[in-house]
């Protein structure tokens, strides 16, 4: 039994030790400019190869570097740096005024989208509903939340108004994409709401029906923001 004890305690070292050596050279990459924003991470398995790691040390260890900004998921699609990773610039907004932004934000977006989506686009936001339904972790989950909103905005087929939803972003991404305040609540635990909710939202636009759909929109976004780390 003592024997078993000693083996598993070695194996956690060297995990640890690994998951560093992984951690400290990717970041090494990406703050050095050896690895600009928009490039692609190596997959999971050439980094286990590289780094004499075990795949489940390297997952570990991307969504640390996730959730501190550096790197972004897209699930079935890989891993890339993060624009958020470079030198930053411009004032770090609360995570209250992101929301109140987007609160005012949104909602105003929605006759433009109902008068200029085309069929595809209201098709393609299912897509982000499936990657949102399938996250596992915190990172996955907000990242596919955002990705879904930036269609939405995008259907609305004005360039200045998606710049500035991209901005929103930017600066959610600065403060990192971990459960605010450190609480240990599972992604589960909220990610079903998310799901029905924003179900919800894309039922409305595809029927272009403008009032549902906005009060659906500020109803999701005001929760959010009342919510206890929301996000």
């Amino acid at each position: 039994m003592s024997g078993q004890a000693i083996e598993t305690g070695g194996s956690r070292s060297k995990s640890d030790a690994d998951g560093q050596a992984i951690y400290r050279s990717l970041k090494e990459l990406i703050a050095g400019g050896r690895m600009p924003a928009g490039a692609r991470l190596p997959t999971e398995r050439a980094l286990a190869t590289q780094f004499r790691a075990a795949r489940n040390t390297v997952r570990k260890t991307m969504n640390q570097l996730a959730d501190e900004g550096l790197v972004i998921r897209h699930v079935g699609r890989g891993t890339f740096v993060a624009e958020a990773a470079a030198p930053r610039s411009g004032p770090d907004y609360s995570l209250d005024e992101l929301l109140e932004a987007r609160l005012l934000f949104e909602p105003a977006l929605v006759d433009l989208v109902v008068e200029r989506a085309t069929e595809s686009d209201l098709a393609g936001l299912s897509h982000h509903l499936h990657t949102l339904r399938a996250a596992e972790t915190w990172t996955e989950f907000k990242e596919a939340k955002y990705a879904l909103h930036l269609a939405i905005v995008r259907a609305a087929k004005n360039r200045f108004l998606e710049g500035v939803f991209e901005s929103i972003i930017l600066s959610r991404r600065r403060s990192g994409w971990g459960r605010p305040g450190g609480r240990p609540i599972a992604v589960s635990a909220v990610r079903e709401t998310a799901v029905r909710d924003n179900a919800a939202i894309i039922d409305a636009l595809r029927q272009r029906d403008r009032t549902a759909a906005r009060e659906l929109i500020r109803t999701y976004l005001l929760r959010t923001l009342l919510s206890v780390g929301g996000s």
